[in-house]
């Protein structure tokens, strides 16, 4: 049986603010946890649909063309306005609302509910989620370097204002495993699937660059979770398998842990398999999102059956962020957590 220690949580929460996911943290994890989100609140319930609104007030991009790749949903992309040559991107956000949520994560510390050796951990998507879900493939390309100065920019007023000893980035990856899944493309190369694998390996190298030292960085590989749904059920975790590799062989810094997704259905090894030839550094936490509320505990100890057949050490999570479930059902999934794990050490 492999070693199950610690718990993550993936980023979202259905709470009003964050000091109810500090308190709920507080009460059913315990020392599982090693990274404190703020529940994604506000305008940021929807992952990167907020996002849509701040392309909107660029001036130079129009939204004029129609897609409906996902899920069935008809979405106007973004176009480049008369070829023009720099984009006047409004503040994306994000930093606004990490330093916001780091004072109230302050007073938590302060009053015991955030324990010592907790951090503060935001979440930001990847910048290739956001331009191939809302931009044109024409547009890509230039909407992406300019969307990534914007990110770049917010990451470095957060780094700047909150200590990095006390602070954890994830980075969070979505859409790309759709272009390898052959979903979409690769910006306007129309690549997809393995030949799209040298631009993402670029793109996610570039993103932990971005993260200093002091700081911990993780990734969250996701396969989408709008309505509960994938966007595309994954056949085993090869893709998986090979973006963990990408982020360990290709930074020079350390990656402090990574989450992968566990689809509900999948308690047989195959699903589990291509893990087999991930050799994980010790100072990195891998987490498997396999706690479902679906099947319950049996169901998630049935996952780590399978699981612990290929890999020696990891945590557990849910699939995705908790955002989209009922408030009222997130304290018992919590408590399974716990109760299919040992605590994490400091």
């Amino acid at each position: 049986m492999a070693e199950i220690t610690g718990v993550h949580l993936v980023g979202s929460a259905p709470v009003d603010e964050p000091n109810q996911l500090f308190q709920l943290a507080y009460d059913h994890l315990g020392d599982s946890l090693k990274r404190v989100p703020d529940g994604e609140v506000g305008e940021r319930d929807t992952w990167i649909r907020w996002q849509y609104g701040k392309l909107a007030q660029c001036p130079q991009l129009s939204a004029e063309n129609p897609d409906s790749s996902y899920l069935g949903r008809e979405l106007q992309q973004f176009v480049i306005v008369d070829d023009a040559q720099s984009f006047d991107l409004a503040e994306l956000g994000y930093a606004e609302a990490a330093l916001a949520s780091w004072e109230l994560f302050q007073q938590a510390r302060e009053s015991g509910v955030i324990r010592p050796h907790q951090r503060f951990m935001v979440g930001l998507p990847s910048p290739l989620s956001v331009i191939t879900m809302y931009v044109a493939p024409d547009a890509r390309p230039r909407v992406l370097e300019a969307w990534t100065d914007a990110m770049e920019n917010e990451v470095s007023r957060i780094v700047e204002n909150i200590p990095n000893d006390s602070l954890a980035i994830q980075w969070e990856v979505v859409i790309e495993f759709g272009i390898l899944e052959g979903i979409w493309t690769y910006l306007d190369s129309g690549k997809s699937g393995d030949l799209a694998r040298p631009g993402i390996a670029h793109h996610l190298e570039h993103l932990g660059d971005l993260i200093p030292e002091a700081v911990e960085l993780g990734y969250h590989f996701c396969y989408g979770d709008a309505g509960h749904q994938h966007f595309t059920e994954p056949a085993d975790t090869g893709h998986l398998a090979w973006a963990i590799r990408t982020v360990l062989d290709g930074l020079s810094r350390s990656v402090e842990w990574i989450h992968l997704p566990v689809p509900r259905g999948r308690d047989d090894l195959a699903y589990f398999e291509p893990l087999a030839d991930i050799d994980v550094p010790a100072d990195t936490d891998l987490y498997l999102g396999l706690v479902h509320q679906t099947g319950g505990e049996s169901g998630t100890r049935r996952r780590i059956h399978a699981a612990s057949q290929v890999v020696a050490r990891f945590g557990v999570a849910t699939e995705c962020g908790l955002g989209r479930r009922p408030l009222d059902t997130i304290g018992p999934l919590l408590d399974q957590h716990v109760a299919v794990s040992t605590p994490a050490s400091s």
